[in-house]
């Protein structure tokens, strides 16, 4: 039986960007239903023994100052990359903190959303979830009635399998990386292990697999390679060295400059086989601090990608093979949107899966009604305060503080970043929505006024200019601006490196600019 709710907005998904959606939409007065397929907030966050989910062991790769809340900072006692769990009662603490428990539906999944006059309406069906966390609907429905809709599910929804000849054949076990939770609970130890991708999931899971998972071979292979940093580099966590100065500089100067620094801790990547086809800042870094250590103790092989797969073999490129008795695909998700109808769907995706929006947010056929929060890669740096840019303009928007451009206008804009898009990075389907999240939230921020401005906040300029500030610096100004973002930015540290470097910059500067006024005198 259906029942009807009437509300200003509806927000699809509780984690992160769902989340901090339905707070900012709160923040500027409307009415919010948030709808979470699940029994809890957090999404991907949440560790499960069954379905999707984070791996057991998985820590955040970007430093807690880039990945929180921009006016809900983590604790002083919680270390610099939190583990899953922890990342899980934070979320939850967040929800608690900003009374967003009693506007979430739990176990209800979006069956379909529609336009429907000036608004939208988004059908809804109560689910249920079996121990193997198979959900089912219970044919409970409803009918959501809003003037607004964001889509905050993620774009990591539906496993992207890749197909190798020989594969549907294969004697081993094979799982995606979504099914992997770790190597004693997907009872893999004493077995011959092939991780495929060169991700952080592949790397975590390739680890994971030689250290507690106690496997008798760890075999990791990667078509297109990668550039593996480190958590820290000279003592600080390495999303720390973004920085406005850095990113204006041409970014091949600061690939050479990463690459070097890279080269000279751990040797050149072709040196352990992980061969990247790309440039480092051509892709989005691999964060692991030890893969390096085990791919030289010979407890994780590398190999290229591969050809096909025979009984137990795994062939690769270079014609060598291995035999195994298990494949964990890390091969990446597709975007998955079912829900949409189609003529939704037709304005807002291209080819069935890749998004056309203005800013990763907007399409323009429809405009600011209907809003994709989250739907971009960070380059560097953490989804969630892209997220949170994103939502705070969004509210701007619907409360017609601000206006979006014209369809001409963001069709332009879209197709010109997707050019300079292509001729930075490498060919891969992640690429179509990578952003810089420094110059990507300055670039929204200032479309409401949230930009942080140099003149304005003098005592932070160093910080702005040559430190990554974390999160609460967009709340330094402008709509939301919270009274106790100045000392978060403050806590925030530059790096001692950056630091010197600029110093030694500005003396040279000085020197001469000092020698050829002596030369003038004369």
């Amino acid at each position: 039986m259906s029942k009807n709710v009437i509300t200003d907005v509806c927000v699809i998904g509780a984690g992160i960007s769902g989340l901090v959606t339905a707070k900012c939409m709160r923040d500027v007065g409307f009415d919010v239903v948030v709808i979470e397929r699940t029994n809890d907030v957090g999404g991907l966050w949440v560790f499960k023994e069954k379905g999707y989910g984070v791996m057991r062991f998985t820590h955040i790769n970007v430093s807690k100052q880039n990945y929180c809340f921009s006016d809900f900072p983590f604790g002083d006692d919680v270390p610099d990359f939190p583990h899953n769990e922890q990342m899980a009662s934070y979320i939850r603490d967040y929800t608690r903190q900003f009374g967003l428990y009693d506007i979430i539906q739990f176990q209800t999944e979006v069956v379909s959303v529609k336009r429907k006059g000036d608004g939208w309406q988004v059908m809804t069906s109560k689910v249920t979830a079996d121990e193997d966390g198979v959900v089912t609907r219970t044919g409970e429905e409803s009918i959501v009635q809003c003037k607004y809709v964001a889509i905050a599910s993620g774009h990591h929804a539906k496993p992207k399998w890749p197909n190798f000849d020989g594969q549907d054949q294969f004697k081993g076990e094979i799982i995606h990386s979504v099914d992997f939770k770790d190597a004693i609970t997907n009872d893999l130890t004493g077995k011959r292990v092939l991780v495929v991708g060169v991700g952080n999931s592949g790397v975590d899971a390739a680890v994971n697999c030689a250290t507690e998972g106690r496997c008798k071979e760890v075999h990791l292979s990667t078509r297109s390679g990668a550039w593996v940093l480190s958590n820290y580099i000279f003592g600080c966590p390495v999303d720390h060295y973004a920085s406005r100065a850095l990113l204006w500089l041409p970014w091949q100067l600061v690939n050479m400059v990463t690459e070097t620094a890279t080269t000279l801790t751990y040797g050149h990547p072709n040196k352990w086989g992980l061969n990247p086809k790309m440039k480092a800042h051509q892709t989005q870094f691999t964060i692991c601090p030890n893969l390096v250590f085990h791919i030289q103790r010979g407890q994780v092989k590398m190999h290229p990608n591969i050809t096909r797969m025979e009984d137990k073999k795994v062939y690769f490129t270079d014609g060598s093979f291995t035999e195994v008795d298990a494949v964990v695909f890390c091969t990446g998700y597709f975007i998955d949107l079912p829900y949409l109808d189609e003529e939704v769907r037709s304005q807002c995706l291209k080819d069935g899966n890749s998004l056309e929006l203005f800013k990763n947010i907007f399409s323009p056929d429809i405009g600011s009604s209907l809003a994709f929060i989250g739907f971009v890669q960070p380059a560097s740096g953490g989804l969630l305060s892209m997220s949170e840019t994103q939502a705070r303009w969004w509210a701007e928007l619907c409360k017609e503080n601000v206006r979006l451009p014209d369809k001409e206008t963001m069709l332009d804009v879209i197709k010109k970043e997707q050019e300079e898009c292509a001729k930075k990075y490498f060919s891969s389907s992640r690429h179509t929505i990578q952003k810089d999240p420094i110059i990507y939230n300055d670039d929204i921020a200032a479309r409401f006024g949230a930009k942080p401005q140099l003149w304005k906040h003098p005592r932070l300029a160093w910080r702005l200019l040559l430190g990554t500030c974390g999160s609460a610096q967009y709340r330094l100004q402008g709509p939301g601006k919270w009274d106790k973002a100045h000392d978060v930015v403050m806590s925030v540290p530059t790096t001692a490196f950056v630091d010197y470097s600029a110093t030694a910059v500005l003396v040279i500067i000085a020197a001469v600019l000092m020698w050829f006024l002596t030369l003038l005198c004369c």
